[in-house]
């Protein structure tokens, strides 16, 4: 696949006079994603996916009959009142990821990079994370994320690895609020459940967010004396990735603010997915899951099928039957999964139209 190998190495890329990565970018070459990423091999992910979800509902003894009869229950009223929650956490998202980029331009307020920032609305960052994770369904290795950030150096003038920086930061600041509202709902739940599931979950929680925040910590405490070390060619591009981790905390209070309003959409579109359903389930087991899907989706299969799934129905199973369980899973799949699919892939393709009509080509800045 050239997709991850064009888009890692930008991160080592020399800075070109004739800007030929803001080049490739505007003139389309990036459109090459969809054929890259959706290959045979992509095709074969999905069906060991499939084979894999299969096999685990088999574990869970699913008794497809029932599942079937669960699904004839449906609300669609209450189903679209979870499609839509789950859309309007997009704009929180959006609105989040436009304050900690502006928070991590703050070094170069005097330039035109600081005006485009500004002047960039809620809306396009919020079309930019769906476009994000539309690519994050149909590619290994979390790779819509690490696009959003190459699309935002482009945009900002203050490059790939700023981008990056900016994601680390977002992600950073997710985890914190994940593995907390995991804690919390756990110790709300009865403390005689026992599930090697929610084991699982809250082991790997953990490590994330600890690993993640030794990272952040040895940015701000030891990250001049590593880029010493760092060859020269590195230094500016370690430069600007450190500003974009570091710079992104300013405002936390509405940074914060922004997070748990997204999230409180996730839980909104899982409650409603429940109530669908005809589904009674503690309002602590919806918690629990909706941050379950934000974990286990950090594996680096597309969109995390394959993980996702068994992981949900495992985290279901603490208080309702196996069957019911596999309902709400793939229920809320179709919307956090194949709806992203498809609206996903359509906003990709015209954000795509208007990039390459709107965008022009200015050098972008080293931010020392």
């Amino acid at each position: 696949m050239k997709f991850p190998i064009e888009f890692t190495s930008l991160l080592f890329r020399k800075p070109s006079k004739k800007n030929d990565v803001e080049n490739d970018f505007i003139e389309g070459s990036q459109n090459q994603i969809l054929g890259t990423v959706i290959s045979f091999r992509t095709g074969f992910t999905f069906l060991g996916a499939l084979f894999l979800i299969y096999f685990s509902f088999k574990i869970f003894k699913v008794d497809w009959d029932s599942t079937l009869d669960t699904f004839k229950t449906l609300d669609i009223a209450k189903y679209f009142i979870a499609f839509t929650a789950y859309y309007l956490s997009f704009l929180f998202r959006g609105l989040r990821w436009k304050t900690i980029s502006f928070n991590a331009s703050v070094l170069d307020r005097s330039s035109d990079c600081d005006s485009t920032l500004r002047h960039a609305s809620s809306f396009q960052y919020s079309v930019l994370v769906l476009s994000g994770w539309f690519v994050n369904s149909v590619a290994w290795l979390r790779l819509g994320d690490v696009y959003r950030a190459y699309c935002l150096g482009v945009i900002s003038k203050l490059g790939f690895s700023w981008g990056i920086g900016t994601l680390v930061a977002e992600r950073f600041l997710d985890m914190i609020i994940v593995l907390a509202m995991i804690l919390a709902s756990v110790m709300m739940l009865s403390s005689g459940v026992k599930n090697q599931a929610l084991d699982f979950l809250v082991i790997f929680a953990f490590i994330i967010t600890a690993i993640l925040t030794a990272f952040v910590l040895l940015l701000a405490i030891a990250g001049k004396r590593l880029a010493s070390r760092l060859p020269i060619s590195v230094r500016s591009h370690y430069s600007q990735f450190k500003i974009g981790v570091l710079n992104s905390f300013k405002n936390i209070f509405m940074v914060t603010f922004l997070g748990l309003a997204a999230w409180f959409m996730e839980i909104t579109r899982l409650f409603f997915v429940t109530a669908s359903l005809n589904v009674d389930m503690s309002i602590y087991l919806i918690i629990l899951a909706t941050m379950s899907n934000a974990v286990l989706s950090t594996f680096p299969t597309p969109g995390g099928i394959g993980i996702v799934e068994p992981g949900l129905t495992g985290i279901f199973i603490i208080s309702v039957s196996s069957s019911d369980a596999a309902s709400i899973t793939l229920l809320d799949r179709s919307i956090t999964y194949l709806s992203v699919l498809i609206f996903g892939g359509l906003t990709f393709l015209l954000y795509q139209a208007w990039f390459q009509k709107k965008s022009k080509i200015i050098p972008t800045h080293d931010v020392g």
